[in-house]
């Protein structure tokens, strides 16, 4: 009966010594906790969504304030990541008023599923690094004010299925395949 008391102490002590520490000063000091994914993940989807928030040049709704490390990216609005691995699946962020180009580094989002920028006012060109995302099943960039060609490379995202690209000012054509989903 002793034993089993002065280990309930113990814990107690700890819970209570790991609660003074905030959780990002154990993951610091390289601690996995179990309340946040803060130690996984892939540094290269934070990296990239970072560059991705940098090409954005207006944010009405301030979603993107929330977009900084003081929570873990699975974390940010508009960001979906996989259980297993804690990598990014889906960037979903229809009609919040964002502008802005989209950055080449998207292409680094190498689980991403799904893409939705749609109703925002992005601009410039597609880049061509999303050419690079093989798991891409879904490309929607419906009304924005994207131009130039349609990336050539996209017929090298095998999964892609349902690409959605209407209301822009992009010429091209694309892969035969794709057409019915346009």
């Amino acid at each position: 009966m002793e034993d089993s008391t002065t280990f309930l102490l113990v814990y107690v002590e700890i819970v209570i010594l790991l609660a003074c520490f905030d959780l990002q000063s154990l993951n610091s000091l390289g601690i996995a906790t179990a309340a946040t994914p803060a130690v996984r993940g892939n540094d290269s989807d934070q990296q990239a969504l970072l560059h991705f928030k940098a090409k954005i040049t207006g944010d009405q709704l301030k979603i993107m304030e929330s977009w900084n490390t003081s929570i873990h990216f699975c974390q940010w609005p508009g960001v979906t990541c996989g259980r297993k691995h804690w990598r990014v699946t889906r960037l979903e962020l229809p009609f919040l008023k964002l502008s802005g180009s989209l950055s080449p580094y998207i292409g680094n989002l190498s689980f991403l599923m799904e893409l939705n920028l749609s109703g925002n006012s992005f601009y410039n060109q597609i880049p061509q690094e999303i050419g690079r995302l093989r798991r891409l099943e879904t490309l929607a960039l419906v009304n924005n004010s994207f131009s130039g060609e349609i990336p050539s490379n996209l017929s090298t995202c095998s999964k892609l299925t349902r690409v959605y690209m209407t209301g822009n000012q992009l010429t091209g054509e694309i892969v035969r395949e794709f057409e019915r989903a346009e």
